[in-house]
This record gives structure tokens, C-alpha cells and sequence, in this order.
């Protein structure tokens, strides 16, 4: 599992309450829009036709339609379990995975914020000594 397979499994089951990363049958409406998107979808990432599904679901996209976040999330997944040589066959990036989640997010607004612990100070009392370099404190050895 990959860092994209990972976050993608993370932001269905956040903003979804969704176990799955795939859509479930039944989900939407046979016929309706976001049941041909999604079936056309499928097909597309199918015949490793990636740059035309991703097209496809941004000319979509419509802020008043946020169901299609949860289409263009299993649209990622699936494709972050493809290997790197049948992304290139694809003509398609492991890079261009993260810009399309990126982009496809900040569409609909939403925000993740990724904090970094800070390091540890040089001198801080809960750093462990280093048992080769410091000397023990206060006793004998």
C-alpha cells in the first residue's frame, strides 16, 4: 500500500464514513450522472486510459455536487494500486496522482494540514543521553 492508496482509504472513511475505497453497487441511481461518471470511470482506468478518466471527472466537478469528491477518491485509489510501469504505459506520474488529490480538493475546498513534530533540541532534558559520549551524572560507574 502506497502513501496515495493510504491517504485516499483516510480520506473516505474521514469524510464518508466509508470503509471501502470502492463505491458500492447501488450507491447511486442506475442511469443518473454520477452512476455514468462513475461506471464510465471504471471503464477508463479498466482500459488504462488515466489521463481521459481525470479529465473527465474535473470537466464534472461542480461544487454544488460534492458527491463527486467520493468518485474522484476511488478514482485515485484505483490508480495508486497500479504499478509505476503501468502508470508510465499510461502516460501517467505517481506525481501527477498527488497534484490531481491536491487539485481536486482545493476545487472543493477542503483543507488537510500535515504537521511535522519539531526536532528535538541539542540540549533537551527529554533527549536520552548518549551512552558512548555522556558521562554519567552524579555517581560512580
Amino acid at each position: 500500500m502506497n502513501q496515495f492508496t493510504q491517504l485516499t482509504s483516510f480520506l473516505i472513511k474521514m469524510m464518508f464514513k466509508e470503509d471501502e475505497a470502492a463505491i458500492p453497487d447501488g450507491k447511486f441511481p442506475e442511469g443518473s450522472e454520477p452512476f455514468l461518471v462513475l461506471t464510465r470511470m471504471r471503464q477508463l482506468v479498466e482500459e488504462k486510459k488515466i489521463n481521459t478518466a481525470e479529465n473527465m471527472l474535473f470537466d464534472v466537478f461542480d461544487k454544488a455536487k460534492p458527491y463527486y469528491v467520493r468518485i474522484g477518491l476511488e478514482f485515485y485509489n484505483r490508480i495508486s494500486l497500479l504499478s509505476n510501469e503501468e502508470l508510465e504505459a499510461a502516460d501517467f506520474s505517481v506525481e501527477e496522482i498527488g497534484m490531481g488529490i491536491k487539485d481536486m480538493l482545493d476545487f472543493y475546498g477542503v483543507k488537510i494540514a500535515v504537521k511535522r513534530a519539531p526536532a528535538p533540541a541539542q540540549n533537551d532534558a527529554n533527549v536520552a543521553p548518549n551512552v558512548m559520549a555522556d558521562p554519567p551524572k552524579g555517581g560512580k560507574v
